[in-house]
């Protein structure tokens, strides 16, 4: 038994002594820059601020290039009342939260019509997953989440391969998509069961395709000056193809990330007792 508690605080005392060296996902950036580049342990993002059609532009998977970026769009939110309108420049931007091993941040996009998309989203270290919760704020009513697009995601680049899979029912896991360049990938997964994963290889843009997910059912009315209820789904950026991407719905599934090791707002070390009993 002494030996055990021994165990367990030495490996206490190294992860706290190692935390702050060990996770740190950086964001980098302001409203007004080019992009606001967020970082962690297993990708880089490049999130399109300065220019119209705000969202993730570049990416970066254990330093190696998964897509570059082009002008123009490739990650957004977009619905068709009175024509197609696509979020638009970044016109807001926040550091929610930024502590050892996750940050939180909020982006705001106007579409220049009826529609104020307010995107809260969660990067960690130790997983290619992050949490996506947007809604929208109605300038005038409006219909929330409606012709797909929720999001889009125009691939536009030369991909290896793709794939999409269906809702397994209630407990998931859930529609989702992909796509995998070099030994890396990125991904859609929607957290709603009724969600659907499309795919359009042949699409314009040099037949590079597309892929987004619908979530159709979920949409209601909006009152002016009112918001929506948080639409919730997660992309991943990480190594491997289609077998890991897959892999990672299961984890969705049941919340998000699992396993994590995370710093709480004290400053203190979150880890479970069954983790302490396991160490010998």
């Amino acid at each position: 038994m002494k030996k055990v508690f021994f165990y367990a605080i030495v490996a206490l005392f190294l992860l706290t002594f190692s935390i702050d060296s060990t996770f740190s996902v950086t964001v980098e950036g302001k409203k007004g820059d080019e992009v606001i580049k967020i970082s962690t342990d297993t990708y880089k993002v490049h999130w399109k601020a300065g220019a119209a059609q705000s969202g993730y532009i570049e990416a970066f998977v254990k330093g190696k290039v998964l897509f570059e970026k082009v002008e123009g769009r490739r990650f957004y939110h977009s619905g068709n009342y009175a024509g197609w309108k696509d979020w638009g420049a970044l016109t807001e931007f926040k550091v929610l939260e930024n502590k050892a091993g996750m940050a939180k941040v909020e982006f705001v996009n106007d579409d220049g019509g009826s529609k104020e998309w307010h995107s809260v989203v969660t990067f960690w270290d130790g997983t290619p997953l992050i949490k996506h919760e947007v809604t929208v704020k109605a300038k005038k009513t409006v219909v929330s989440f409606q012709d797909g697009h929720e999001p889009m995601y125009e691939v536009r680049a030369d991909v290896d391969g793709r794939a999409k899979w269906d809702s397994a029912g209630d407990k998931g896991p859930f529609a989702h998509n992909a796509f995998w360049i070099g030994g890396n990938f990125s991904a859609l997964y929607a957290t709603h069961p009724k969600a659907t994963a499309r795919e359009f290889p042949a699409w314009q843009a040099a037949g590079k395709g597309r892929m987004d997910l619908v979530h159709n059912d979920l949409a209601k009315e909006v009152k002016e000056g009112k918001s929506s209820d948080p639409l919730v789904y997660f992309v991943a950026f990480g190594p491997g193809g289609k077998a890991e991407a897959h892999a990672l719905a299961d984890e969705v599934a049941k919340g998000g990330p699992q396993n994590l090791t995370t710093v709480d707002s004290n400053g203190k070390l979150s880890i479970t007792w069954g983790t302490i009993k396991d160490i010998r």
